[in-house]
């Protein structure tokens, strides 16, 4: 049994949200594969995408007892 079988085996069975992000990722590899972007490209490739991330960030950076700290040099 190769591998494409295995994935399919363990996807069959998932309900139909999970199943998908299944998908999700197999799509995913094959246009990373295709364009040989990285993951960072891939997701802000898609404009909803960027304004999520930095919606998220900036949610990060407004919370209650976030910190600034520098970072620490290289050894």
């Amino acid at each position: 049994m190769n591998t494409a079988e295995l994935i399919y085996l363990e996807a069959k069975d998932l309900p139909e949200v999970e199943a998908q992000k299944v998908l999700d990722f197999v799509e995913f590899l094959k246009t990373k594969q295709r364009h040989g972007e990285d993951e960072t490209a891939y997701l802000l490739r898609e404009p909803s995408n960027a304004r999520d991330l930095l919606a998220a960030a900036r949610e990060l950076h407004e919370k209650k007892g976030y910190q600034a700290r520098e970072l620490l040099p290289d050894d």
